[in-house]
């Protein structure tokens, strides 16, 4: 499902600046910009990802499913018969004049090669004559959109054939399967943008949890992410997913996934064959607020509905307080014997028991600290001013690790526009070799 703008569009194209895949038009240069009509949204090209609807300043932008049918088809119709890939423009860069916002740093080290971090690179590129140096743990482009994005939402990772170009810029130089430690003991930048997210798993914080396999853990094993195991053995006939947010639904997608449907995105044998022999028969979602604090889009909900065959489950206001499902669960940290909870399964509060044999958690994820940067523990950010680091001259922040881990891809590219600008426009001078 996309997005659609409606009538209300007020044309302040702040929409068009966010969004990851140049599907609103028209845009800068565009018949008809700027001049009060309406915005449109290609839903050929649209990722859904919501950054259009997070900045809307009239709420103009909304799920196809959630605008009136009008709507849904003055958006088609703007797009009849024109290419959605030259809408994309995945081949071409933009021209390139860099105006230099003030006078900035010359040699950057981006930090991360996600969204964020890619973002970043492509502000400086654009906005600046600087030369970039970008590294990242693993050796590709991407980070959760090519490791985190469910395999059967292909159209969301089409983003990664702009990352890729960028890294061929001749101002580039990608550093894949390098950390940023080896770099800054040499010294030689300007600036540094940390774009290293937030990987670290949010904790139920219950009894038996590290018997529990997390969202992260299960995307990025049925994607291939290097050096990704599940930690658990997947149990059926039920499997509880704990969490109430779009990441929470790909789980469950993937879980009820035949095998046909797994080969058609393209999942590899191993991982198809685990999920075959796991006997898993039905997911139930559980929300520990309400139906109304759900964080899933509705078209999410929809296309797991249509698929699922009833065999996903909703329950909310449930508040899980031991995990008793894993074989290997020890004895101290299983309910007393004789309680009402003692068993295989989820014992939530009150004494209910929820027969399982798998509990995954997606209930999203917290920022580790930097080395030598200050960080808050309570946010799971690095304390900042529109990107700079606060009390450390010549270091920035862009995507998760700087606003929190909330936000869908697009929102990335604002975020590090913003970055980008304090730093570009500060006076501080190089980052010393070490720090």
């Amino acid at each position: 499902m996309t997005f659609a703008i409606s009538g209300e569009c007020c044309s302040d194209a702040s929409c068009v600046a966010v969004c990851p895949m140049n599907s609103i038009h028209p845009s800068p240069g565009e018949a008809g910009f700027g001049t009060g009509v309406s915005l449109f949204i290609d839903p050929r090209t649209c990722i859904d990802c919501g950054a259009c609807a997070d900045i809307c300043p009239v709420d103009a932008a909304k799920p196809a499913d959630r605008s009136a049918a009008e709507d849904v088809s003055r958006n088609a119709a703007y797009f009849a018969g024109s290419d959605p890939l030259a809408a994309m423009d995945l081949d071409t860069w933009e021209p390139p004049e860099y105006q230099v916002w003030g006078g900035g740093p010359r040699r950057v080290l981006v930090v991360g090669a996600g969204p964020a971090g890619m973002y970043a690179t492509r502000e400086l590129l654009l906005r600046t004559d600087a030369e970039v140096t970008l590294v990242d743990r693993l050796a590709e482009v991407g980070g959760l959109v090519r490791f985190g994005v469910a395999p059967d939402h292909p159209r969301t990772k089409q983003i990664i054939d702009t990352f890729e170009r960028i890294t061929r810029h001749p101002r580039v130089r990608w550093r894949p399967g390098t950390t940023a430690e080896e770099l800054l003991g040499r010294g030689g930048f300007d600036a540094v943008v940390h774009a290293v997210g937030a990987r670290r798993s949010r904790r139920l914080g219950i009894v038996g949890e590290d018997s529990a396999c997390t969202a992260e853990d299960f995307v990025a094993w049925c994607n291939g992410r290097p050096g990704a195991v599940l930690p658990v053995e997947l149990n059926g006939p039920r499997v509880v997913v704990v969490g109430n947010g779009n990441v929470a639904l790909d789980v469950a997608r993937l879980l009820v996934s035949d095998d046909e449907r797994l080969r058609s995105m393209d999942v590899a044998a191993g991982v198809r064959q685990v999920l075959g022999a796991s006997g898993i028969r039905e997911v139930m979602l559980l929300g520990r607020r309400g139906p109304e604090d759900a964080a899933y889009t509705e078209s999410a909900l929809q296309e797991l509905q249509a698929m699922s065959g009833g065999r996903v489950t909703l329950k909310y206001h449930a508040t899980p307080v031991a995990w008793t499902g894993a074989d290997r669960t020890s004895s101290a940290d299983r309910p007393a014997s004789g309680a009402s909870g003692a068993g295989r399964g989820l014992l939530l509060d009150g004494g209910e028991l929820i027969s399982a044999g798998t509990l995954v958690t997606a209930i999203g994820f917290e920022g580790d600290p930097i080395d030598g940067l200050p960080f808050d523990s309570a946010r799971g950010i690095v304390p900042n001013v529109r990107g700079a680091v606060v009390g450390r001259p010549g270091h920035y922040v862009a995507g998760w690790i700087k606003r929190g881990a909330r936000g869908g891809i697009g929102v990335n590219k604002a975020c590090a526009q913003e970055t980008v600008q304090t730093l570009v426009s500060s006076s501080r001078g190089a980052v010393s070799p070490g720090s």
